[in-house]
């Protein structure tokens, strides 16, 4: 949502913006929105994070709140979240207009709590912002009955932006100077800033992942066993399973997990490791960009990303020990063969910000 943030502001689009609390955690939130330089929420709100259920209850109550108190023109939600979720039924039920921004995304994989969120979204909006022909054919052949624009994906804007803003100007994520952006990175992520560059990145967050003993106690087990090298910025989740489970001793010398990181220094990360093992769709996204670049091992069965899978930039993985170290090996291996420039970015040019805040400046404002 940044870019389209920033396009609003740009042409003084009146909006307000709500925090659910479904990210509580300050790495997970307000890092970001120092990071970024925009402004704090117009409203946050206080989840019940209990159970899903009361998080979904308690966010569409409160959001409902807001909704028939500012009574806007429309609601704007991006992605496949439970607050998504609970703010788009919330304007359903207040008769406000919805638009759903990375619509069209499916795995079919109904087992998955995401796919039930982006389903139920783009069957109740009204403009649904799709970022891909093949989002806009599975929007189609369901028979949503909201105005569908085919758009690209704001991701690629986002990293545009934030590489031109900071990465090239060798600014620290506060934008000054003191201690160069680089300098401090290296000193962060590596012992004595020593700049390693011969690391694999990893992200692990999906509660069919995370909350499965066996399945979190194998890819453990297989990075160890890789005897590769591994930086993983941990969800205060995942940690937390790690604990309960008692899978400490499954995390080698060669796993250094660290805390989650802001967006800058995820992208750092990201540029310089070999390749990326995730469960995030997201991640899944940003490795298209021009600008990335990078082979990732997706730790799924299914994917709501096939445009990244066809472009050759993710392969999925069965969450066995031993095909998750021989999809690792094998990728190791590809590093120095495979040409990178074969791998085109699916989701546009980075112009998807733009294109958003035209249609509803035309249709809404």
């Amino acid at each position: 949502m940044y870019p389209i943030i920033r396009q609003f502001d740009s042409r003084s689009i009146d909006y307000k913006y709500i925090h659910t609390g479904q990210h509580y955690d300050y790495n997970l939130f307000l890092k970001f929105i120092q990071e970024f330089g925009i402004r704090k929420p117009d409203i946050s709100i206080a989840a019940d994070i209990s159970n899903p259920v009361n998080q979904v209850a308690s966010i569409m109550n409160k959001t409902g709140i807001v909704i028939n108190q500012i009574k806007p023109s429309l609601v704007l939600v991006e992605g496949d979240t439970n607050s998504v979720l609970a703010s788009a039924l919330s304007a359903l039920k207040s008769n406000i207009p919805i638009a759903h921004v990375e619509s069209g995304l499916r795995s079919y994989d109904w087992k998955t709590v995401e796919e039930h969120n982006r389903k139920i979204v783009d069957h109740i909006s009204d403009v649904l912002f799709s970022p891909t022909d093949i989002s806009t054919t599975n929007l189609e052949n369901e028979h949503v009955h909201g105005k569908i624009y085919t758009v690209g994906n704001t991701v690629i804007d986002a990293i545009n932006l934030c590489l031109q803003d900071h990465i090239s100007e060798n600014k620290n994520p506060n934008g000054t100077s003191e201690l160069s952006w680089e300098d401090r990175w290296e000193a962060v992520f590596f012992d004595n800033g020593k700049h390693e560059q011969d690391y694999i990145l990893v992200t692990m967050h999906r509660s069919e992942n995370v909350d499965n003993i066996d399945v979190l106690e194998e890819v453990l087990g297989a990075f160890s066993e890789s005897n590769l090298k591994y930086i993983f910025p941990a969800h205060p989740h995942t940690i937390k399973r790690i604990h309960e489970y008692k899978l400490k001793n499954h995390i080698g010398n060669n796993i250094k997990i660290i805390e989650p990181v802001g967006y800058w220094d995820f992208l750092k990360l990201l540029k310089n490791c070999r390749f990326v093992i995730t469960d995030s769709g997201g991640v899944q996204e940003e490795i298209t960009s021009p600008s990335i670049n990078k082979r990732a091992l997706v730790l799924r069965d299914f994917t709501e990303i096939p445009e990244s899978v066809n472009s050759k930039h993710s392969v999925l993985c069965k969450l066995d020990r031993k095909t998750i170290i021989s999809q690792i090996r094998t990728l190791a291996l590809e590093r120095s063969s495979t040409k990178s420039t074969s791998r085109l970015s699916p989701y546009g040019t980075g112009n998807t910000a733009l294109k958003i805040a035209e249609i509803i400046e035309k249709k809404f404002c």
